[in-house]
């Protein structure tokens, strides 16, 4: 199954990446029309909204594959800065507050994993409150038809 799905995602990627890149070529044609914070903000919606849909599903893909990713971000964050291809990426991330690929697909990991544990955990609170409200009420229902039994036999 797992399989099927890492060959499935890899069939996925490049249609992301042509889409990525449209909106980098686009955004590169409008940038020097913005202010900086606008088109950081433009840029981030689009890393959001492309890379970090479903990226949870990227934790199994190859370096190679991860690493397409992560210059599709890195293109997408020098364009947003207008910085020089020169320039180091590292830097500019931090400025954009953007974490790289592998640690946003970690991220996104740990943050279901939690989501999944709080919910059964009260999904498990819901379900034992629930459970000895219906056994409290079972047990009044059978009591109510004992006396109402043992009234009848008087």
């Amino acid at each position: 199954m797992l399989k099927i799905l890492v060959l499935s995602l890899t069939n996925i990627l490049p249609s992301l990446s042509k889409a990525c890149y449209y909106h980098i070529r686009q955004l590169r044609c409008f940038r020097h029309y913005l202010d900086s914070s606008t088109a950081c903000i433009i840029a981030t919606s689009i890393v959001h909204s492309k890379l970090d849909y479903c990226n949870s599903l990227y934790y199994k893909l190859s370096k190679s594959q991860l690493s397409r990713l992560q210059q599709i971000q890195n293109l997408f964050a020098h364009t947003a800065v207008t910085a020089p291809k020169s320039c180091h990426i590292t830097h500019i991330l931090c400025s954009l507050h953007w974490p790289r690929i592998t640690e946003r697909i970690e991220y996104q990991v740990l943050s279901l994993t939690y989501e999944v544990l709080t919910t059964i955990s009260n999904l498990h609170t819901f379900i034992t409150s629930s459970l000895l409200n219906v056994f409290a009420v079972l047990a009044l229902h059978s009591s109510l038809l004992l006396i109402g039994h043992l009234y009848y036999f008087l």
